[in-house]
């Protein structure tokens, strides 16, 4: 008999980013395709309905709906699930607090990036944290301690993890995350036509997709752009590539460069609630995908773009540097002017060059497959149910 009889999938509520609410169900569909039960709990809305009419109060709505009231949903979807082979996996580190009433239940973490725990103590000044906020992190930090095994979805990620949890290195494992998205390059034409209705026309562009958190480096991300405008002037070009971006709007970052160069704010142009066919276009018809992070968790537009057939400009440091591998070009975001001249070189690439750096790109893209990571979390459950292996506590 096959010792993992269910799974129960613990996700975020409807109003977290979108990668953390696809995370889960992606799990679930890939669990269910290996013929194992798998089952997915999400905290209800209730109070969390009145959020739009609360105010700044609103996200304490969601913190009862999620803290105080999911508890005892769980518990009550234990009952009815629990028993021998049962794991419960808690599918966002953010979620670890859930852990204090799993201590009787073989459970795991899926821990995804320390950065607002950072924040919380005081490692990141560029984004200070509110007194709740790091009431929030300390809460997420002792449930990680107590976890009973964590998976990590990167190497730098799982660093950070025992340096400020000090949590044992035997109780956790790394599996990078798939794409999540049968991502391949779309037919220029049709790449170019869809672009050119999203963006009024098809002059080549530059890429960014993000939303607006601290360390994607929105700012650089401008700076760049700005540089390689002012370089590609003085060498006598007739034509400037354009910045489009997928993610919230870039309106705030880009009022300060409109006084040197007032044409920015017709060049640079925002999509949003942009679906998977369509960002798939957006990088297949890209010239590059400009993604100089402070930090990251993972990082999944780096290899989304390479599977489009995308080049990638991104940062040098854990993880982006092991997830771009040798295919991407990368930078110093401290240095966005040197930045620039990357981005320079790449876009003055021999047809050759761009060709084999688009190869390397797709090649490094295929080893973030579905296959293996569900076989990484099945290894994980296995190890966790082991009855004298390492996750034992």
């Amino acid at each position: 008999m096959h010792p993992i009889r269910t799974i129960l999938l613990i996700g975020n509520s409807e109003e977290f980013q979108f990668s953390m609410k696809l995370f889960p169900e992606m799990l679930l569909r890939l669990l269910r395709g290996k013929g194992v039960n798998a089952v997915l709990i999400r905290p209800k809305t209730y109070l969390g309905k009145l959020a739009p009419w609360a105010g700044p109060l609103g996200k304490w709505l969601f913190y009862v709906d999620k803290f105080l009231i999911f508890p005892f949903q769980l518990k009550r979807v234990l009952r009815r699930e629990g028993g021998p082979g049962v794991i419960v996996h808690v599918c966002d580190h953010s979620n670890a607090m859930y852990v204090h009433s799993l201590a009787e239940v073989p459970h795991m973490v899926t821990c995804h990036d320390m950065m607002p725990m950072r924040s919380a103590l005081g490692e990141v000044p560029q984004n200070p944290t509110s007194w709740t906020g790091k009431i929030f992190q300390k809460l997420i930090l002792s449930g990680l301690k107590k976890a009973k095994f964590i998976v990590c979805v990167s190497t730098a990620t799982q660093r950070e993890l025992l340096r400020l949890a000090r949590y044992p290195e035997g109780q956790t494992r790394i599996v990078f995350n798939s794409l999540n998205y049968p991502y391949a390059p779309m037919p220029i034409s049709e790449a170019r036509a869809r672009v050119a209705q999203l963006t009024g026309g098809d002059a080549p562009y530059l890429l960014h997709v993000g939303g607006d958190a601290w360390y994607k480096n929105r700012a650089g991300v401008l700076t760049i752009y700005a540089e390689v405008r002012r370089r590609l002037r003085e060498k006598g070009a007739c034509a400037l590539p354009r910045l489009v971006y997928a993610g919230p709007s870039l309106h705030r970052e880009l009022v300060p460069f409109l006084q040197e160069d007032p044409a920015m704010e017709r060049d640079v142009i925002g999509v949003r609630g942009v679906d998977n066919e369509t960002l798939r276009a957006l990088y297949s018809a890209a010239e590059l995908l400009l993604f100089p992070s402070w930090d990251e968790g993972f990082g999944w537009p780096i290899i989304e773009a390479q599977a489009c057939g995308c080049r990638v400009v991104t940062t040098g440091q854990a993880p982006m540097t092991e997830v771009g591998g040798e295919a991407a070009f990368f930078i110093d975001p401290h240095h966005p002017i040197k930045a620039a001249g990357t981005v320079l070189a790449v876009l003055e690439q021999e047809p050759a060059q761009r060709v084999e750096r688009i190869a390397k790109g797709i090649a490094n893209a295929a080893r973030f497959k579905e296959d293996v990571m569900i076989e990484g979390y099945l290894d994980a459950y296995l190890q966790l149910l082991a009855p004298h292996g390492e996750a034992a506590r």
